[in-house]
């Protein structure tokens, strides 16, 4: 497995180098090709005017969310205030040492910000659960 992995890894690199250097030579050829018409000067600032755009449309096509990002998240703040109510009020304030209500405003706040903070809470207390105590009693603190 170690083996196959190794080479799968090298293979994506060498294809990645081998398909940089591809490009290279392909935007090099154009400018060469077009360097008789317009000049050396005029030919790169060509192709690179055109390969600045394509990167641009190709990152902003990207980067934009299909749906809103109201929409997106919109069910995040109910769905943390439904599983905030079925959890008892003293099993919140054990773990936390927080009121029900304290956790509420946060759900509602910043349902993001908490859902995180709860994630690397978990994490962390899963990989080191004797030096993750201050460490989650610091970050809820500044949630509330």
């Amino acid at each position: 497995m170690t083996g196959s992995l190794k080479l799968r890894l090298m293979l994506m690199a060498s294809g990645s180098v081998v398909g940089l250097a591809g490009a290279g030579a392909l935007t090099w050829a154009t400018v060469v090709a077009l360097a008789p018409h317009i000049g050396i000067a005029g030919a790169s600032a060509l192709v690179g005017g055109i390969l600045v755009t394509g990167a641009a449309v190709a990152m902003w096509k990207a980067t934009r969310p299909r749906v809103p990002l109201e929409d997106e998240f919109a069910g995040v703040t109910s769905a943390a205030a439904n599983t905030i109510t079925y959890i008892r009020d003293d099993t919140i304030d054990t773990l936390t040492g927080m009121s029900l209500d304290t956790v509420n405003r946060m759900v509602s706040k910043q349902p993001l910000l908490t859902l995180a903070g709860v994630a690397v809470a978990a994490y962390a207390v899963a990989r080191m659960p004797n030096t993750t105590a201050s460490l989650v009693d610091r970050v809820l603190t500044r949630l509330t």
